[in-house]
């Protein structure tokens, strides 16, 4: 799974396009116009939203389109892609390795890899999957040393789930050069496996990153074969001389070098300079980057896919509102960008006077706002069904659809994605009619049934404490008020003219009050994907709001396993014993009847309980991108960017 997020500053210097940029494509007879190599493609990053982290093994707090989809992709590979011609499938040209043989009663995986080489020339090889997988463990070992911070690789992995990859591997070993083995504890469907378990693999390149400090050398930490660490000066011994690591401490094996190399991606100024991440496998390398977002890339000359970039140059330039965006747009400096739904009206503009196309982007995810069920004076309210019920009664998705989102968007119905159209994991019951539709007659009339003294236009509360079907609920006091606070990402108008039309309804309607702040998505991601547990409950928001563009896109199998389990990214921790077991179902299932039916479980109870509040599903964004830029449609159905097909005709 990944989140569809944003991050902090911009860069004011609007990078120029390059001449041919400026060019529309014209043609007399309906064969294709000739391209031309080079060029340069201006991308515009979302409202503060530029990447701020290069290592793969993102944490939670990391794990968003800027960095994983956007960038550190771009340059380091997956053992699978995920994505082709706008679909949420496996791409087979685009993956590192074949497909993988299951066998044994699918209790043993085997994958061969493809004969691909990183930019440096080394062979990419069953090794240096080895050397993710054995960091990937000691990350994700809940005895392992507390890395340092929330932010840092450790048990708060992002794609962690307990139970789940790779502690569902009981062993893993290279069986040839281009080879490896996984033998997993249980029989696991093969399509969740392949989909949502080895999907996560980026193979490393070991014999350039297995180091624990930018002095020392080359070794094996993370076999522990070569555990040792330079050795302090209080010793006087010659310069560059090692001592051994002693077992489990910090600096030691492969904990140390996830260590290294975080602290190492956590060091935005060293981008550009730092050895380390010069050695790539994807179709870019970079060549430039600022803290406030600027990137350049140009192409891996030794990338071994297809196809070889055509393009000079990629660069990713910030901006701190769509406001400013859309500036540098109407002055056709980007080549591609996207309009605000509010400025929808001027695209004919656009199109005729600046050599503009345009393509919604539509990606599998859907969009959500989480609920702090762990917040010990609010929690207890959002934790009763009735509530929710009442919550979602009142955001009216179809308005918010006409008034901000340019009429552009769909119903959210539940959380599995109803796109693209069609979509064969989508229940009967999720595609079809609006579950908790508009209506603050129902919502006043739930809050009034359980215990509410409803006062519109003022503020409701708890006039009946207790347990029983016509009380508030547990945890919930005499004269509680239905107060809250909701924290959103900053940058987008069509979210704010959301939230506040949200804010209004709900006062006016039922006297729920809702207390509005927004800020970088650096701080609400952060602020949300702290741990909150009921062990360790977060008390400093209620409700957060990732963004309009900023939706959560699951793994290609829509199964929930990340979104609510313990120590995963349930920024809530909503869990119940039956969505426990309707997940792990799919997780299981033998045959692709019994995936579907555990699937549409899942989906159906979830769309039932409502464990997050549902905002319409709108596009990604709406891409505008120059007439004579080829090779951009379909776009990545993850959001992901393919600037390898990319080339301007002439």
């Amino acid at each position: 799974m990944r989140l569809f997020h944003g991050r902090h500053l911009w860069r004011t210097t609007t990078v120029a396009v390059a001449g041919s940029l400026l060019m529309a494509a014209c043609s007399s007879t309906t064969t294709p116009p000739p391209t031309s190599k080079g060029g340069i493609v201006t991308y515009a990053e979302l409202p503060s939203t530029p990447p701020n982290y290069i290592f793969p093994m993102e944490s939670g707090v990391y794990l968003d389109v800027n960095n994983a989809g956007q960038f550190s992709s771009i340059m380091y590979l997956p053992l699978y892609w995920f994505g082709k011609n706008g679909q949420p499938v496996l791409n087979k040209t685009l993956s590192l390795a074949y497909p993988p043989v299951f066998s044994h009663n699918n209790t043993v995986v085997t994958v061969n890899m493809k004969h691909w080489v990183w930019s440096n020339g080394q062979p990419i090889t069953a090794r240096d999957v080895l050397f993710w997988m054995n960091l990937l463990g000691a990350v994700t070992d809940p005895g392992a040393p507390t890395v340092g911070s929330s932010s840092a690789p450790g048990p708060g992995w992002g794609e962690s789930v307990p139970g789940g990859f790779p502690q569902n591997v009981v062993s893993y070993q290279q069986t040839g050069t281009y080879s490896i083995v996984f033998h997993l504890n249980a029989s696991y469907n093969p399509v969740w496996y392949l989909d949502n378990q080895l999907s996560q693999i980026f193979p490393l390149p070991q014999k350039a990153w297995d180091e624990l400090s930018s002095s020392g050398p080359i070794g094996n930490y993370d076999t522990g074969a070569q555990a040792r660490i330079p050795a302090p000066s209080s010793m006087g011994l010659p310069a560059n001389s090692y001592v051994p690591a002693q077992p489990g401490t910090a600096t030691s094996g492969a904990l140390g070098v996830a260590q290294f190399l975080n602290s190492q991606s956590q060091d935005l100024g060293t981008y550009q300079t730092n050895p380390l991440w010069q050695v790539v496998d994807g179709p870019f390398r970079l060549t430039q980057f600022t803290t406030s977002g600027f990137v350049k890339m140009v192409p891996n000359k030794d990338y071994s896919g297809s196809p070889k970039p055509s393009i000079s140059a990629f660069e990713e330039i910030p901006f701190t509102s769509d406001t400013a965006e859309f500036n540098a747009l109407h002055s056709g400096s980007l080549t591609i960008g996207y309009i605000p739904p509010q400025d929808l009206g001027q695209r004919a503009a656009l199109q005729k006077q600046e050599g503009y196309s345009y393509n919604p982007w539509y990606v599998f995810g859907v969009n959500v706002s989480p609920y702090n069920l762990t917040n010990p004076v609010v929690g207890p309210i959002f934790r009763q069904l009735y509530f929710r019920q009442a919550l979602q009664s009142l955001v009216n998705q179809p308005e918010f659809i006409k008034a901000f989102g340019g009429g552009v968007g769909t119903i959210n119905n539940g959380l599995v994605p109803t796109y693209p159209p069609g979509n064969p994991d989508a229940s009967p019951l999720e595609s079809g009619r609006q579950l908790y539709p508009y209506n603050p007659a129902s919502a006043v009339k739930l809050l009034k049934d359980h215990g509410w003294t409803v006062n519109p236009g003022g503020v409701s509360v708890c006039a009946h404490p207790g347990t029983s079907s016509t009380d508030c609920g547990a945890g919930i006091k005499a004269g509680q008020a239905a107060n809250f606070s909701l924290l959103y990402d900053s940058g987008s108008t069509q979210l704010a003219n959301e939230m506040a039309a949200m804010q209004s309804t709900m006062k006016a309607k039922a006297g729920i009050s809702v207390t509005l702040s927004q800020a970088p998505f650096a701080q609400v991601i952060g602020e949300s994907f702290t741990g909150c547990t009921f062990a360790a409950p977060c008390k400093t928001w209620d409700i957060v709001d990732w963004g309009v563009s900023d939706t959560w896109t699951y793994g290609v199998l829509p199964t929930g396993g990340v979104f609510f389990s313990a120590g995963g990214v349930n920024a809530g921790d909503y869990t119940t014993p039956t969505l426990t077991a309707d997940i792990a179902a799919t997780h299981t299932a033998a045959t692709p009847s019994a995936e579907r039916s555990a699937l549409f479980r899942y989906e159906d109870y979830v769309a039932r309980q409502l464990p997050m509040l549902l905002l319409p599903n709108g596009p990604f964004q709406l891409t505008m991108y120059k007439s004579n830029l080829k090779g951009l449609v379909p776009q990545g159905i993850f959001s992901d960017l393919y600037p390898q097909y990319y080339s301007f005709s002439h």
